[in-house]
Order: structure tokens, then sequence, then C-alpha cells
């Protein structure tokens, strides 16, 4: 299906929004709210990329999302939908505990909050009571200085300084592990800290601590929430507050070209060949395929081009989304679990990297919303990190990776199998498919020390007009981080400084 009859050529319009997963739709709403006249393009047949939903049958899966923070008052979410007037139309239910760890011996439901976070852990390792305390101390400075420069900043977040920000100086360079390990001594308390890892794509050895301690925090501090009805929900209504303010929002429609000349962005050519114009894009596209496939590397500096070849995109996953007659009280007893067989996480990330995962996340949404099941059945998502050249031919190898993940929950529920009513498993393959991302990464780039904030692309691209927006542009990977990239990209092209200024301008 073609873009809508009512698109023609003569159309002009102030932004185009190239992809609408949630970044891209951040900054079309913004945008739209502010007055612009906005066009958001997605090739899928729904927005909200790795934040869509799907139905099969009676059930109702979200794809690759399973909780977010910020939705308590003040907190990011929360302010952007209550800026955009549309505060009301979305319900984000508390998940408390946050999430639930399985280690050998050792099972600890993690609260939110951060001092019964913090008593949690203490009380599992008493012996490390002081440096869980300090590690989770500077957890929440780097939130709170993380927040402080990028909503207030512009100038030091595009330029990497790190002036007045004294603990995010500090660890700029840091691996979780780099700093975990100078304040916790025992190898299973650090294991056990860092259950989250997988959240992120990346071991604590190899994991930014900057971008770690954020998201971290963002649970712990602001709470977790799953939006009900999925996130599907969410991203819808980010989408009709483009509509309501007079913008479009063009499904089942692939962007062919970015068009440029030599004083910037032109606008977009679409895949039946209808030129739409605007002086002004927001690519939430793959940032590869956006410099090289959709306007052309000879339009770049060669050195920005270089920079952009050294990066090292993230891992991708394998999801099985499964229902089951079994009462959700049979199978978990926290909406988010996270199994692991041993101690450690390199090894568990090695086995990721070899193709066969030896942990999983288990989600059973139904936990928090039942009505996700029509006929009462238990929903559940087995989420394992697995690269895409894990499997020559993700067609032939999916059959054996369904077995391997059913017999993981033949191991929590005996007879499991008998149980299942439906299932259907996302390979990378999958998630290449429907969100056009390089090897189905789930994340961007990695989100590496390197590799966050100044490490990746700015959000300003050197091209007049073109921004980008999602998890392949500061500050990295996760809903928290790409609402964020669009609220940066929404205050760079209206012209704010700082987000308060935005806020202030959209009441």
């Amino acid at each position: 299906m073609s873009a809508p009859e009512s698109l023609t050529p003569s159309d002009r319009y102030d932004a185009i929004v190239v992809g609408t997963g949630i970044g891209g739709l951040t900054a079309a709403a913004l945008l739209a709210y502010s007055g612009k006249k906005v066009l958001a393009v997605e090739r899928h047949d729904r927005v909200g990329g790795y934040a869509h939903s799907f139905r099969r049958g009676a059930y109702t899966f979200d794809a690759a999302v399973h909780l977010i923070g910020g939705c308590d008052s003040g907190g990011l979410i929360d302010q952007l939908l209550t800026s955009l007037g549309v505060r009301d139309r979305c319900d984000f239910m508390p998940v408390n505990p946050c999430y639930r760890a399985e280690y050998p011996g050792l099972n600890l439901d993690a609260p939110t909050g951060t001092d019964e976070f913090t008593a949690t852990y203490q009380a599992a390792f008493p012996h490390e009571s002081r440096g869980i305390a300090a590690f989770l101390q500077d957890c929440h400075s780097i939130r709170k200085e993380t927040r402080r420069l990028l909503a207030n900043d512009r100038a030091a977040t595009a330029s990497g300084s790190l002036s007045g920000f004294s603990t995010l100086q500090r660890y700029r360079r840091s691996s979780v592990s780099d700093v975990l390990n100078g304040q916790v001594t025992d190898p299973k308390a650090r294991t056990a800290l860092t259950t989250l890892w997988p959240y992120v794509g990346l071991p604590p050895s190899q994991l930014s601590f900057l971008y770690w301690a954020s998201m971290l925090m963002s649970y712990v501090d602001d709470g977790a929430y799953y939006c009900k009805g999925t996130f599907q929900v969410f991203a819808n209504t980010l989408a009709d507050v483009v509509r309501d303010a007079g913008g479009d929002v063009a499904l089942r429609t692939s962007v062919r070209s970015i068009g440029t000349d030599a004083d910037g962005v032109t606008g977009v050519v679409l895949e039946d060949g209808r030129t739409i114009r605007a002086d002004v894009v927001v690519s939430n596209a793959d940032a590869q395929q956006t410099i090289s496939a959709l306007i052309g590397t000879e339009r770049f500096p060669a050195t920005y081009c270089k920079g952009i070849s050294r990066l090292k995109p993230s891992v991708s996953a394998i999801v099985a989304y499964i229902a089951t007659d079994l009462p959700d009280s049979a199978l978990v007893s926290a909406h988010e679990t996270f199994h692991f067989e041993d101690w450690d996480h390199d090894n568990a990330y090695q086995a990721t990297l070899c193709g066969e995962p030896n942990w999983y996340t288990l989600t059973v949404p139904t936990l928090i919303d039942p009505d996700l099941a029509t006929d009462g059945s238990s929903l559940l998502v087995h989420t394992s990190l697995i690269p895409f050249d894990a499997a020559h031919n993700w067609h032939e190898s999916k059959p054996q990776h369904e077995a391997n993940i059913i017999a993981d929950l033949e191991q929590r529920v005996a007879g499991f199998s008998s149980h299942i009513r439906h299932i259907d498993v996302g390979t990378p393959a999958t998630m290449k498919r429907y969100t056009q991302n390089s090897d189905g990464a789930l994340y961007g780039w990695e989100l590496s020390p390197r590799q966050i904030g100044p490490g990746r692309p700015a959000v300003q691209s050197p091209i007049p007009g073109l921004f980008l927006a999602g998890h392949w542009t500061q500050p990295g990977g996760g809903i928290y981080g790409v609402v964020t990239s669009g609220i940066i990209a929404a205050r760079a092209i209206l012209g704010h400084d700082s987000e308060s200024d935005l806020w202030q301008a959209l009441q």
C-alpha cells in the first residue's frame, strides 16, 4: 500500500520524520504541537518501532518493550505527555518488584525505590553493605547529572564537555565493572547487582557505567511501569498528537531517498516516486542506512563517515511469544524474571555470541494486565540476546531455538509443552525485517563507554536541516534514551536552549 492519496508532489511540510520509532514520534509530536506542519512516514502498518504490539487471536503481545521509567509525576515520560496535553491517554501501571533475579542458590526480588532497592541488596550481601551503598550512590549521582546535562546544556551535550559534572567526568570512560569492582569485593554481589545488563545489551565488563547507571536508576528512582494495553498505546498517543495538530502519519509508506541540495535538506522521495518537500527531515532510521542509502556518503564530510564506520552495532535477540493455560502464579512471581545458570555474566555473554545463550528473561505481562489475553490465558515473553550471524539461515534454525525455549520452560514447570496454546518465535531476521535495523540491532550502536553520548552521531547532522533521532544517535538506546533523542532534536529545530524552555513554550 502506497502513501495516502492526499499526499501530492506539491505538498510542503515544515518537517518530515522518517520512521516512527519512539524517538521519531517524540520529535514529530513536539514539532506538531509547537505549530509545525509535520509528516511522519512509516513503512510498517503501525507506528512504534520496537514499541509496537501485535495480536495473535485472543492474545496481544508487546514486540520488545517490557518496562519503562519516568512515568511518575515529574518524570521524563510524564513531562512529555503532560506538555503535549495527552497524559490521560496512557495508563502506566506500576511494576514492583522491578525484576526478579534467579541465580544458583539465590532468588532476589528487586523493589523500586532507592532505599528499598539498596536495603534488599544489603540484606542479601550484608558483608558488602557499605560498598553496595557507595556503588548505588554513584549510580544515583550519574542519573542526576545526566538529566541535568541533557535537559539544560545543549552546548555541552553536543561538544562532550563535562565541566561542572564531576561524577560524569570521573566515570566517562568507565565500564560498569571498572566502578563496581572498586567498591564491592564479593563476585556474587557484583553479579547480582548487575542483573539488568541484558536490557542494554552488553555484560558489565564492556558496558558503559554512565549509561547503565542512568538506565538502572530510571527504574529505581522513578519507578518501573507497564503501559496498560501494551506500549502500542504510548506510540499511538504520540502519533495522534501529530494528527490532532493537523499533521499526517503515512503508514505502509517507504522513503526511497532524502533529498538535498547545496543549502541542505529539500524533502523526501517516496518509494512510488512522489516528492514531498520540507526544509527539515528527522531520520529515525538506521543511521548507516540514512547516510549511505537514503542520502549518499558523498554528501557528508569524509571524517563524519569514517567515524560512523568505526562504530559497532549492538546485538539482536530471539524472542518467543507464548500463551499458556497455566496460571501466572505457576510460572513466576514477578512481571520480569532474569534467569542465569551461573554467576558469571561474561560467560553468559560469550554463550550469547556463540548463539547458545544459557540465560533468559521471562516476562509475564498478564500479571499486570490480564486483559491482554481475552480467553484468560497467561502470556509469556521469553527473550535471549543473540547475534544476527549466529545462524546461517534463521528460517531453518528457528525450530531448534523454539525447542530450546520450550525446554527452558519445561525446567520451570514439568509438562509445560502440553499447556501451550500459542507460540510465535521472532529471530534477529524478524527484527531486521520489521525495523530495517542493521542485523536486527536492538539498541542501535553498542552501549560501550566509547559509544554513548558524544561517542554516537550527534542529533544535528553535518547537513543543514537533517536531524537524527532514536537509538542510533545521542544519548543511546532504550525507551528513555530515544525519547531524550527526540526531545533534543525538537529543541534544536525549534531553537530552545533547554528542556525547561521547551516545556514552557508548550504551555
